[in-house]
């Protein structure tokens, strides 16, 4: 009888083990990843603690027309800058980067105008569109929202700059815990179907304030200092590809992300976008944001490698990110419904089965959003304006397909998930494309 003291080691885990190293991260992208994953997480926690006491102080309906506000903040508020906060860790100097912080927070005032414009002029349209009278009460909210989300976004990548992971982590519990709190308490003191409106920009506020206090001596001199106007305006221009290409195709990247909640809510009901809503409230724990975290870090990390260096670095990544994606995403798809009945309430088991169908999208976009930044890294953003077109006209494709034909909600959002999913595929496949092209011309 063997025993496992007599057994012997096998001679293929020595490759095994050099195959794993090759195709896994190096150390510092953990470190890193785990201090910014683990403020999300934290936060996260205080969201799924939430949950169970909002889905029962708020109804399915009441939720949808949150998601409305949320998803027009989100599609208005991302460009707010025209991305030029994404450059702040790149560029050459302190003056610079700081140079280029008071452009971006001028930029954003000017936007925040024009969507003040816009939600004046578009507004009334919007509720009669989504059936939600409440929702327009509330709308003068979203300019100040988004100047707040700008500004906070412009201060988050000058810490990721200085390499206080640290800093944004604790900056992301407290965001989403304020989020969530406030949306519990405001309801609790009888606010109403307002509490979850109210909690949303109030976790932005508290994210802006946060940075803000945190900012070193030398820091608050340096970026709160009158910048040579020249200066400010040469940084601009010089980071033009920014707002010429990563502006729209964030823009495009959250109309694909916050549209559907719309559309959902016109064709099928505001319920119906409640139920997407919370699905969405839920897994982006393992999916949208520990994938912004690990974007960041990204991020901070390729941007020192070329050529090879940075290929490998492309498939330790894409490797780790799919395995971890797959492994996370079984439980999801055999347990969703039930989990989501018990722990919310059987009135949105719905939003369980919403899940389940858009698994295959998660996977996707959890691996295509941080390996996207490698396109920032080497100054091809123009290929992530041509990726999310695709993307954006495959969402429109399919809710038009669905309209004509009329389809029920489940088969609508499963349809969805799949295409969604294929321009994803489509976008990891543009940026190895660019990798691999890299790697050969050094």
């Amino acid at each position: 009888m063997e025993t496992f003291s007599g057994m012997k080691r096998s001679r293929g885990a020595p490759h095994v083990f050099r195959f794993l190293r090759r195709y896994l991260p190096e150390k510092a992208f953990f470190r890193k990843l785990l201090t910014l994953a683990s403020g999300i997480l934290a936060g996260q926690l205080m969201v799924v603690a939430s949950a169970p006491l909002l889905t029962r102080l708020f109804t399915p309906a009441e939720f949808g027309l949150f998601a409305v506000f949320s998803a027009i903040t989100a599609i208005t508020g991302i460009a707010i800058c025209l991305r030029l906060e994404f450059a702040v860790p790149v560029v050459g100097s302190d003056d610079e980067a700081a140079a280029l912080m008071t452009g971006a927070i001028l930029v954003a005032t000017i936007n925040t105008i024009l969507v003040s414009l816009l939600v004046f002029l578009l507004g009334p349209s919007l509720v009669v569109l989504v059936d939600a009278e409440m929702l327009a009460r509330w709308l003068w909210l979203i300019p100040l929202a988004v100047w707040i989300w700008g500004a906070g976004s412009v201060m988050n990548y000058w810490s990721l700059r200085r390499g206080r992971y640290r800093v944004n982590g604790v900056n992301r519990m407290l965001t989403l815990g304020t989020q969530a709190g406030g949306q519990v308490g405001l309801a609790l003191a009888g606010l109403g179907s307002p509490s979850l409106i109210l909690g949303y920009v109030l976790g932005y506020v508290v994210r802006l304030g946060h940075h803000l206090t945190h900012l070193p001596a030398f820091d608050r001199r340096l970026l709160f200092s009158l910048h040579d106007p020249r200066l400010v305006w040469r940084t601009v221009r010089s980071n033009w590809r920014y707002p010429a290409f990563i502006a729209p195709s964030s823009l495009l990247h959250n109309m694909c992300e916050m549209i559907p909640a719309i559309i959902i809510a016109s064709m099928y009901g505001p319920a119906a976008a409640g139920w997407y809503a919370l699905a969405q409230r839920i897994m982006n724990i393992p999916t949208k944001l520990l994938g912004e975290a690990a974007s960041e870090v990204f991020l901070g990390e390729g941007r020192t490698l070329k050529g090879h260096a940075l290929k490998q670095f492309f498939l330790r990544t894409t490797f780790f990110f799919f395995v971890l994606a797959v492994c996370g995403m079984i439980p999801v798809l055999i347990f969703a419904q039930d989990i989501f009945a018990i722990v919310f309430g059987e009135s949105w088991r719905n939003s369980g089965l919403i899940v389940q169908l858009l698994i295959p999208l998660y996977i996707s976009r959890f691996i295509a959003h941080p390996i996207s930044q490698l396109l920032n890294i080497m100054q091809k953003q123009y290929l992530h304006f041509i990726a999310y077109i695709f993307n954006l006209l495959s969402i429109i494709f399919i809710f038009l397909i669905a309209y004509y034909f009329d389809w029920d909600l489940k088969t609508t959002i499963l349809v969805f998930s799949i295409f969604s999913s294929i321009a994803f595929i489509f976008s990891i496949l543009v940026s190895w494309w660019a990798v691999h092209r890299s790697a050969l011309l050094t």
